[in-house]
Order: C-alpha cells, then structure tokens, then sequence
C-alpha cells in the first residue's frame, strides 16, 4: 500500500485535472484503457507562463495546442488582459465586442487546410482509426454572453451557440456537436458580447473513440502529432506544425516520419493502409533527392525558395542528420518491399565523402558548415545513440571503414536521455545484453542504469514536486516552458525545472515494469500533458505550466517509441526490428559493434 503523501499527492492531481477540462480520467477496468471521450484543447490560457498584464501575447508562442495560429478581434480588442492564465475583458457599459479566432487546421491564410469533426486526423490515417469530435467544452466566467462559432475556409458560418457566463467556480461548459455537419471546419471564435465581463481559462475539442489501452493510445496520438507536421505540397516535414509549409522543413524528421508511417502501415498495428505508406516514402525520397548536397551530406534544416529546397541560413549540413534520414528511409524500403528506394538509398549513403569528414583522431566530424566547404572541428566521439548511427552510416558506405573510435563511458553526456535511446528507434542489436566492440559497453546495462536514474532524479532533487509525487521522469532536450530557448536537460544537472516526455516513449520498451510505464502514461493522460493530438513538448516539474508546441522530431522520437513499447508489451511482429535484420548493408555496418 503506497504511503500517506503519495495517496494525497494523487488525489490533488485529481482534483487539478477536474478542475481543468473534464478529466481524461482512466477506467477502472483491469487491463487500463482510455475513456471513450478525451479532450485535446485548442486553448489553455494557462499553459504558458506569461510575464504579466502588460503583454497579452508572447510572440513565440503565438500557436495552439493544434499547432495552428490564432489572433484577437473586434474592437475592445486592447483591452484583453492576457494574465495568471486567464484571458480577460471587462465591456461593461459598452456597446463594444472582443474575443479570439483559432485555426482548427494549418495556419488561418492556408484556406486549402481544413478540419474534419468526422474524421479529424490527418492524413495517411485511415478511416477506420480516425476518431470524432463530438462535443466542445469553454472554461469561462463573468457576466453577460459569451459567442462561439465555428467556420468554413471561407468564413461561412457553421455552427454557433450563445453562452450566458457564469459566476467564478463554476464548472466548464460543455456543448454537444454533430461531426457530420462539421467536415470542413476552419476557425472557431469566442467572442464576448457587448456589455459583458468575461475571464476564459480555455476551450477544448471532445475528441470520442474506441476505448483504447493506453499504450496504443500513445502510438496513435505520437504519430498524429507527426503527421500532422508533414506537408504533402513539399514531401518534407516541418520542424514545426505552426510554420508555414516550405519554411523550415526537418530532414531527420522526415526520415523518421517516412519510418513511423512505413511501420504503422503493417497488419499488427494498422493505423496506415500500405499504398498510403509507401505515397510518403516516395514523396519524402523524392524530395531529399532534390536537395543540394555537400560531400553528400543533406542539411540539418531547408526552406524552399522559388520551388526548391535550399539549405536553411545559418544551419549545417549534417552527419546526424543524414544518418537519421537514410536509415530512416532505407528501413522504411524494407518494411514496404521497395527495392527501387532501398538501392536508391543505399547509393547516397555510398556517395558520402567520409574521408574527408574524418578528423585527425580518427572520429567523424559534425558535418559541413553553411558554405558546404568548412569541416566543423567537432565529432562524435561520445558514447550515446547519435555517435553510433554516425558510425553504422560510414558501415554502410564503406566496404573497408577504418575502426570506430567511441567513448567507453556507458553514460550519454550531462546524462541527456534521447542519446541513450536514439539508436534503438531503428536496431534492436542494441537491447541485447552484451558488450559491444566499439565502446566495450553493455548498451542495455547502461540504458537501464541510466533510466533508473532518471526516475530517482525528482524524488531526491525536488521531492514535494509533482513529477517526484506521480511518479513521472524524462530529462532530455526540447523547447523551453516559455517557448523562447532551446533546453539540454541531464540527470548530472542539479537545477533542473522541467520535463520532456518523449523520453518516457523512447526508454520504455527496456523498462522491466511496463505497468509502471502504463501508469505513468496514464498520470500525463489525467493531467492534460497527453491529448489526442500527443504530448506537450515539455511540462514543468511543479505541474503549474507547459508548453504545448507540436515538434516534429520529439514526436517521432515518441511515435517510434510508442510503436517498440507496444510491439514489445504485446509480442506483437516489430517490423522495424525486422528490416534492420535482414537489411544486408545494415548488417555488414554492425559488426563493427557486434562482430
């Protein structure tokens, strides 16, 4: 029996949840599986912190937990208070009108995107795994009216309903919706009518479906949120789902995406139909293969510029990266039988110029600057997944590579956990309990030991915290809380404030107890940091804020995961594990580890 404090630690974060939109609260039934009815908001005024009522929007953060744009309107609209999360207007003795719009589906001038109720997943979903959005709830208070609309690309109206506010404490309002008649849905705006007093919290989408175990709930939400970064007009994934198409596209995302959809696509798992998965690989491998080179290399980022894709300024091209994207894509070839993709890949892997990326101590250098001339001084040389697929990329280009240099530490640098996992998204040589070759490390041994002390962190560093009180662990890298800077977080780092729960996903297909994964996956589930649209890029350790960006990578890093976690807990065919194993290039590379 858990003792008294975490007892009434849980029932608080309960209470939290309820008090919020209405709980994505877990069944009672043995086998645990998600309520029929979740809530994804589209906004939650008090996600991100704000530094006071003197700004009512930080402009880095201008986006919704949809990963779309949204604005304020009419002409009251200087008197919003944006402020201890909560978004006000006091129109009293007015003959005036304020409120906001929100894009349900890619930027609001993007009038070809729209939103589906019936079926609001994005594509290559299938029509069988798309759940509905069968009702909105509004957390607002105040006097007077309160307007929401939904509307068309074309601001046709089509649907609308009057809300009387009611007085402070009072419960969220929610309004059932027909999803038949939503199909092409655009904007949904909340407007305070004149003469009234609102306070709104947030609104959210009622997103119904199968009950769900929550693992699969976790694969199914982790690549929506992927996919709802691609931009099929490109071929190429956005860094992020609020950037405009063509602007700042992720080569490894793609890869990793093309991965996800391939592996996704197989009978076990079915959220993609196959001629669906291999329209995607095709798109992304006809897009990269468009794309200037350096020493064979693919850039970190790109932009299209006049209809071609260029690297993006102040960027590189990257040996990760590309290792990333071809491994990605060759896997994916695999999985789907295309030999003309698999040989096209394996041709730019043996068109790069490793030699030359090879420093004076033998490692691999970081890749080309800008100018595609310049060698970074820097190399893989830390023990961690990135050094290995640098390594296992050279394997594969080269029939004869001189031996690998890697670090023997068994721990990834300031302990940050996607370098730890990162490899194990695409080979399974790397579960196995056995010293590699390179590093003379026992990769399992060392991912264990440092996934347990990622789940010690919180309990001994910030005990009266809520991540140590429920449990919840994941110190990686991702955007900041604020969404202004880009954070590295490490076990070896004492002042940390945050958590990134993608590496929950990546770790936990080698955690022993995946109860205790299921268990944490259900508290983010209850709090709101878990949605049909996936997880919130990062949350704080105290549970007050998070930050709800939908990013590309870290939402393959937890599709991917998803997917080990699920085939692994359910002994289910892992077709990624397949591919690298009969994959003879792939084989050939890791002996290099695993002679």
């Amino acid at each position: 029996m858990p003792p008294a404090p975490r007892i009434l630690a849980l029932l608080a974060a309960t209470l939290a949840a309820l008090l919020a939109f209405p709980a994505n609260a877990p069944s009672a039934d043995p086998i645990p599986r998600t309520p029929k009815l979740l809530w994804q908001p589209v906004l939650d005024a008090g996600a991100v912190p704000h530094p006071g009522p003197a700004t009512s929007l930080n402009p880095f953060v201008s986006y919704t937990h949809l990963g779309t744009d949204f604005g304020f309107h009419g002409p009251a609209e200087h008197q919003l208070v944006w402020d201890n999360g909560r978004i006000s207007a006091d129109l009293t003795g007015q003959d005036a009108w304020v409120g906001m719009w929100h894009s349900l589906a890619g930027l609001a001038a993007s009038a070809s995107e729209s939103l589906d109720f019936a079926a609001p997943y994005p594509a290559p979903i299938r029509a069988a795994s798309q759940p509905k959005i069968t009702s909105l709830a509004v957390r607002a208070t105040g006097n007077g009216t309160l307007k929401i609309e939904i509307k068309s690309p074309g601001e046709d109206l089509l649907w609308q309903q009057a809300i009387p506010l009611q007085p402070p404490g009072s419960t969220p309002v929610t309004i059932p919706l027909d999803p038949e008649s939503l199909r092409r849905a655009k904007l949904l705006v909340w407007t305070a009518e004149p003469g009234s007093k609102v306070s709104l919290a947030g609104v959210a989408l009622g997103v119904e479906t199968r009950p769900l175990p929550i693992a699969e709930l976790a694969l199914s939400a982790s690549f929506a949120k992927l996919a709802l970064c691609y931009s099929q007009g490109t071929g190429l994934v956005r860094d992020r789902a609020h950037v405009p198409h063509g602007a700042f596209d992720s080569i490894p995302a793609s890869g990793l995406f093309a991965l996800a959809t391939a592996a996704v696509s197989t009978p076990e798992i079915a959220l993609v139909e196959p001629t669906d998965a291999r329209r995607v690989l095709h798109e992304v491998v006809n897009a990269l293969d468009g794309i200037q080179k350096a020493a064979g290399l693919l850039p970190h980022f790109v932009r299209e510029i006049n209809g071609r894709h260029v690297i993006h300024p102040r960027t590189e091209y990257s040996t990760v990266d590309t290792a990333i994207a071809y491994q990605g894509l060759l896997l994916a070839a695999e999985i789907l039988d295309d030999d003309e993709v698999r040989l096209q890949i394996l041709q730019a892997i043996q068109a790069i110029d490793f030699p030359l990326l090879t420093l004076a101590d033998g490692t691999i250098s970081h890749g080309l600057r800008e100018d595609g001339t310049t060698v970074i001084p820097y190399s893989w040389r830390d023990w961690g997944g990135e050094s290995a697929l640098v390594i296992l990329l050279r394997g594969m280009a080269e029939s004869s590579p001189p031996t690998p240099v890697m670090a023997g530490t068994g721990h990834p640098w300031q302990g940050t956990g996607f370098i730890a996992e990162i490899q194990s998204l695409f080979h399974p040589d790397f579960d196995s309990p056995q010293t590699d070759a390179v590093s003379g490390v026992d990769w399992l041994q060392a991912r264990r030991s440092l996934l347990e002390k990622q789940k010690r962190y919180w309990p001994v560093h910030a005990p009266e915290s809520m991540a140590a009180k429920l449990g919840l662990y994941g110190l990686s890298a991702s955007e900041s809380v604020s969404g202004t800077t880009y954070q590295v977080n490490g076990v070896d780092l004492t002042k940390q404030d945050s958590l990134q729960p993608h590496y929950m996903l990546m770790a936990a297909a080698i955690d022993p107890d995946p109860t205790s994964v299921r268990t944490s996956l259900q508290h983010l589930l209850a709090q709101g940091w878990l949605a049909p649209w996936g997880t919130v890029e990062t949350f704080a350790a105290d549970g007050r804020h998070y930050l709800p960006m939908i990013g590309s990578l870290n939402a393959g890093f937890e599709a991917l995961g998803a997917y080990h976690f699920l085939t692994g807990s359910k002994n289910l065919p892992n077709a990624i594990h397949e591919a690298s194993r009969s994959l003879t290039e792939v084989r050939s590379a890791m002996r290099a580890f695993y002679p």
